[in-house]
């Protein structure tokens, strides 16, 4: 069986400390590690996250959407351990925090896309232009540098704020029969500033309302020509 081998990378840790800051987390980070394309750990139901005070050990499970959470033995969901996986041709990447009873977070997401994706494909249709609105497109050249690097970028927002809604969505069919029905191309990319921001329009606005979601931050750094961004959902 392969082992995941940690990336080790500084932005790494700024971008969790950064988009965890002021959260009321007792513990939380983000792992990057390489080695998922012969490695199924996560999918037996666990994962082994390091960290400064030792190896985690998480046990998985998976909603309807597929979506991981944490889990006991029994598996009953850790109401205090939010968590997100993403994986990306060799990459697999987990971001997660162990919240407070007065910490505003109520959902975390991860997500990875590689810059290659966005290269123009033989029919001559480009990707970017079937998955962004004029808008979107418009903030590419303030994200990154890097035109296909910045597509990335928009399309791991727009999944990482969508995974962050994991989380606030199985608390909600717990005590509600009411369908909330979104999906990934409802969030729309408004902000391109240091803390980038995410707009949600139509069914994913009613959605987040009726949840109480108020916030959904993305931050992002860029590692090994792919985008890696993170997102979480807050009710105040």
């Amino acid at each position: 069986m392969a082992e995941l081998r940690q990336i080790c990378a500084q932005e790494l840790t700024v971008l969790a400390d950064r988009a965890l800051r002021g959260l009321g987390c007792a513990s939380g980070g983000l792992v990057l590690m390489q080695g998922a394309r012969d490695w199924g750990a996560h999918e037996r139901g666990y994962i082994e996250l390091p960290a400064p005070e030792g190896t985690l050990v998480v046990p998985l499970a998976y909603d309807e959407r597929e979506a991981p959470y944490a889990c006991d033995g029994s598996g009953h969901e850790l109401p205090d351990f939010l968590l997100s996986l993403a994986d990306e041709d060799d990459y697999l990447a987990c971001f997660w925090a162990q919240v407070t009873t007065d910490s505003p977070l109520c959902g975390v997401g991860v997500d990875l896309s590689a810059a290659h994706h966005f290269h123009k494909r033989k029919s001559g249709r480009d990707l970017s232009r079937l998955l962004f609105t004029e808008r979107e497109l418009s903030l590419a050249d303030l994200l990154e540098d890097d035109p296909l690097l910045a597509y990335a970028t928009l399309f791991a927002s727009k999944e990482a704020g969508f995974k962050a809604t994991a989380a606030p969505l199985r608390r909600w069919y717990d005590t509600h029969e009411e369908q909330l029905l979104f999906e990934v191309r409802h969030f729309v990319m408004e902000e391109p500033g240091t803390e980038r921001g995410t707009g949600r329009n139509g069914a994913a606005q009613a959605a987040m309302d009726a949840m109480g979601i108020t916030r959904i931050a993305l931050h992002h750094t860029c590692v090994n020509d792919m985008a890696l961004v993170v997102a979480t959902a807050c009710v105040c």
